[in-house]
């Protein structure tokens, strides 16, 4: 059996819906026969004095850095995992019985991401995201990214830093060039999806069906586009996983 670490972290200040999902993926961890561990802010103590300052007031660039440099110090010591696995706080585990291949030295998640165009037709969109991400032992691509996410931080003008600069922008650019392992069962739920899913399939659901993709095992939620008007309908998936089941019904 394979060592493997799975990390989270979230900030004091969090939803208890938060919780609740991270308590699934801890679930899910322990079922596989992994270990688990849990940060609160000190993910960000790894981030030099400069990167704080011009990433100051943007936690989810900051996390993005951090991530990747505690999983790189998890592979480096003297006690290395196989493995090391990184579920972002929001994501939702609605099968504790899938276990990802962990044979390539590096794997995200893929997202489909289904929204309505100016045109009112809708679209779906295939990207890789950093939600989920797994790496081994002597992974090439660990140590670059925090090369170059470093980098474009170091380099881009603090009064325009774009969200998701150094997170799943530069995992789209670079798998364009050079393909990633991702795994589609880690996955997103986009606003349009998530409200067809407490009520009854529309074009948004019908547009995702089309795709014919792998059943969900983690979902991410995207707290940052979930308002007050929005946590029930997240709290009412919570407690009834069993509506994501009509994503893939066809």
């Amino acid at each position: 059996m394979r060592n493997v670490v799975l990390f989270q972290s979230a900030g004091p200040d969090r939803p208890p819906w938060i919780d609740a999902c991270m308590a699934t993926v801890q679930h899910w961890a322990l079922t596989q026969g992994w270990h688990y561990r849990f940060l609160g802010d000190e993910l960000f103590d790894t981030l030099q004095a400069d990167i704080r300052q011009k990433l100051d007031g943007r936690n989810p660039i900051k996390a993005d850095i951090g991530r990747l440099d505690l999983l790189q110090t998890c592979l480096n010591g003297p006690d290395a995992p196989d493995s090391v696995v990184w579920v972002d706080a929001d994501t939702l585990c609605i099968d504790a019985t899938w276990a990802p291949d962990l044979s390539a030295n590096s794997a995200f998640g893929e997202e489909c991401w289904v929204q309505q165009r100016q045109d009112k037709t809708w679209r779906r969109y295939l990207s890789p995201h950093n939600a989920y991400m797994s790496f081994n032992r002597g992974s090439p691509v660990l140590p670059f990214l925090r090369f170059a996410a470093r980098s474009i931080v170091g380099r881009i003008d603090e009064h325009h830093v774009a969200p998701q600069i150094v997170g799943p922008k530069l995992l789209k650019a670079l798998h364009n060039l050079v393909p990633f392992t991702l795994q589609p069962q880690a996955g997103a739920l986009s606003p349009a999806l998530r409200d067809e899913l407490l009520d009854a399939p529309g074009p948004a659901i019908n547009c995702y069906r089309q795709a014919q993709r792998t059943p969900l095992a983690l979902v991410n939620l995207c707290q940052s586009l979930i308002d007050d008007n929005s946590t029930g309908a997240v709290l009412t998936l919570i407690d009834e996983p069993h509506r994501f089941e009509a994503l893939s019904r066809s």
